[in-house]
C-alpha cells in the first residue's frame, strides 16, 4: 500500500541468522521495531487505515512458507524456473521472495512500507540475489501493479478480515491465467473464512498443511494455493 517514505531514519538494526529448508538465510531487521510506532508516517496511516508497521518481525509464516518454496513443498512443487517472474505481496523482510530468488525466479518485492521494501532490497542483496534479478516497490493492494505474474507469494497477509477483499481484488487483478498464489498463514482464526471468501472472488482454493521446527519447537500453518476458476458453461 503506497505512502511518504518512513521518516524514521537509519534504525539501529539486529541480524537474524537462519535454517531454513536445509539452506542458510540471514536477515537485518530494525533493532526497536516499536519504534517505528513514532514515525509521523506510521500515525498518518494509522489514522486513515489502521495500519500498524507488522514488517520487522520475522513471523514464522514467512519461514514456512520460505521452507516450502526452497524445498518445493506445494502442488504444483516449484519449478526450478531461471527468468519466471514471482511477485511477493506484504514482502516485509523479504523470507520467502529471497527464497524464490534461490530458486531462480526474478523477484518482485511489494509492500505498503517504504521501510518494508529498502530491508527486503538489502537483505535479498546480502542473501545473495543479484541487482538484476530483483525488484522492489511500493505497492497498495488497492492500487496494484498494471502487470500479472505467474507466480503470486505472500506469508502472513490474513490477519485481518477487513483486507481480504483488498488482496482477492489484488490477486484478480495481478495473477496471470494459469498461475497460482501461495499464501501461508499460521493458523490464524482471522482466516478460517479465507477460502470461502476466494471461492466467492473466482478463485480454486486448495489447502495443505505447513511446519516447521525452529530450536527445537513445532511451527504449523496452512499454505492456501489459489489459482484462476475455470469457467463451466
Amino acid at each position: 500500500m503506497n505512502g511518504s517514505p518512513s521518516a524514521v531514519k537509519e534504525p539501529a538494526t539486529r541480524r537474524h541468522v537462519l535454517e531454513i529448508g536445509g539452506q542458510r538465510m540471514e536477515l537485518i531487521a530494525p533493532d526497536q521495531p516499536d519504534a517505528l510506532l513514532d514515525d509521523p508516517v506510521v500515525e498518518q496511516r494509522y489514522r486513515l487505515d489502521n495500519y500498524m508497521p507488522y514488517w520487522p518481525v520475522v513471523w514464522p509464516a514467512g519461514l514456512m512458507l520460505a521452507q516450502a518454496i526452497l524445498t518445493g513443498t506445494g502442488s504444483p512443487p516449484v519449478p526450478p524456473s531461471q527468468g519466471g517472474a514471482v511477485l511477493e505481496l506484504g514482502c516485509g523482510l523479504g523470507a520467502a521472495g529471497i527464497a524464490a530468488g534461490g530458486r531462480g525466479w526474478h523477484v518482485t518485492f511489494t509492500d505498503y512500507d517504504a521501510g518494508a521494501i529498502a530491508f527486503a532490497k538489502r537483505n535479498a542483496l546480502l542473501n545473495g540475489i543479484p541487482p538484476d534479478r530483483m525488484d522492489a516497490l511500493e505497492m497498495d493492494w488497492r492500487k496494484p501493479l498494471a502487470k500479472k505474474f505467474p507466480w503470486i507469494i505472500a506469508a502472513d497477509v490474513l490477519y485481518e478480515r477487513r483486507l481480504h477483499p483488498w488482496l482477492l481484488d489484488a490477486l484478480g487483478q495481478l495473477l496471470a491465467a494459469g498461475g497460482c498464489a501461495w499464501i501461508s498463514d499460521p493458523l490464524r482464526n482471522s482466516a478460517q473464512d479465507f477460502p470461502l471468501a476466494a471461492v466467492a472472488a473466482g478463485f480454486a482454493c486448495t489447502a495443505m498443511p505447513l511446519e516447521r521446527c525452529e530450536q527445537g519447537l513445532m511451527q504449523n500453518g496452512t499454505l492456501y494455493i489459489l489459482r484462476h476458476a475455470k469457467l463451466k458453461f
